[in-house]
């Protein structure tokens, strides 16, 4: 009796596969779409401070001044670094602490006296995660070429240095590599370590992500207004800065009506804008005391002399007025355009 059951069993198992629809063809799977294409990431190059450099009595007043403008004019031009003016106004016991502000990993400063027909020249640069010096020379300078090769050097050595520091971070990460953990111990390590997390403040990158600026940069042009000259040093050396912590800056170290030299800065290279600004000045009295407040006035121009923005803002310095001007500028004009 078994055996015929099984048999009924066995024979209506199979008439049922028989009866079974076929399986449903499989479906073509949908190709993903291609993402789109993410705008490419300029390098953040080292941002380098120049300072006017001190210089004999027997000198011309402009004397320090004119050489850092020449100094940070080639190094930009050679390329690798981002050179920008330090104001006169920051005494030298102030240097380390100012660029260090600016978040500028270098720092150059030196001293001129005048030597026969010639010029002898003293230069430092100073790392400013240590504030030691890591570069110095001393150099006889005859004529523009050879202040001109003695910029270079220093932008080389600063290139190279920066180039070893990144192989160097490169390699310690290699080998400091841990090796992959099976997941239950990576759950269990990440629990017991989250007991004694502390919570509240993070160690911060020691190489943050590289910022994305648009690819239309800007020129800037010196800044007027305040008929105090070392004012308006410091308001463009402000300029420059807020600016190329959002967008790709060149410094045109040209002063003026900038609508009408705008055509002339930006000559076949069409896809920029030209900034310049107004600086004023007025005292704000409060009760017994007074106070100075700065307004700037942004202006921003297309290479074809329009304007742009016009924006301004006040501070209660030089620096705060014009980084409020420029963040609403950023604000409304992210691809200064």
């Amino acid at each position: 009796m078994r055996r015929v059951f099984a048999a009924l069993l066995l024979v209506s198992t199979f008439a049922l596969i028989a009866a079974a629809p076929p399986p449903a063809p499989k479906a073509t799977p949908t190709p993903t779409p291609l993402p789109a294409a993410v705008p490419t990431a300029l390098p953040k190059l080292p941002l380098v401070v120049v300072y006017p450099f001190d210089f004999s009595s027997d000198m011309r007043a402009d004397t320090g001044v004119r050489t850092a403008q020449l100094y940070i004019n080639q190094m930009n031009a050679a390329g690798g670094v981002d050179a920008l003016q330090g104001p006169a106004t920051v005494k030298r016991a102030s240097y380390l602490d100012y660029a260090r502000s600016l978040a500028a990993a270098y720092y150059v400063s030196g001293y001129m006296t005048s030597l026969g027909s010639g010029v002898s020249l003293v230069e430092q640069v100073v790392d400013t995660s240590t504030g030691t010096i890591i570069l110095g020379a001393t150099a006889q300078i005859q004529n523009f070429e050879d202040a001109t090769s003695q910029a270079i050097s220093i932008r080389d050595g600063i290139v190279a240095r920066e180039q070893s520091k990144a192989q160097a971070f490169e390699e310690s990460s290699a080998q400091a590599t841990p090796a992959p953990l099976a997941s239950n111990q990576a759950n269990i390590g990440g629990g017991i370590a989250g007991l004694f997390r502390r919570h509240g403040r993070q160690t911060p990158d020691p190489h943050p992500s590289v910022i994305v600026k648009p690819a239309k940069g800007i020129f800037v042009v010196r800044v007027g207004g305040n008929p105090n000259a070392t004012l308006l040093n410091d308001a463009t050396s402000a300029l420059y800065n807020a600016l190329n912590q959002r967008y790709v800056v060149r410094n045109t170290n040209s002063g003026g009506d900038a609508a009408k030299l705008a055509n002339t800065i930006c000559g076949a290279d069409r896809n920029n804008t030209v900034a310049t600004g107004t600086l004023s000045s007025t005292s704000v009295r409060r009760g017994f005391f007074s106070r100075t407040q700065y307004t700037f006035t942004l202006d921003v121009y297309t290479c074809f002399g329009a304007k742009l923005a016009e924006t301004a803002a006040d501070g209660d310095s030089v620096q705060s007025a014009v980084s409020a001007a420029v963040a609403a500028y950023a604000a409304d004009h992210p691809q200064n355009s």
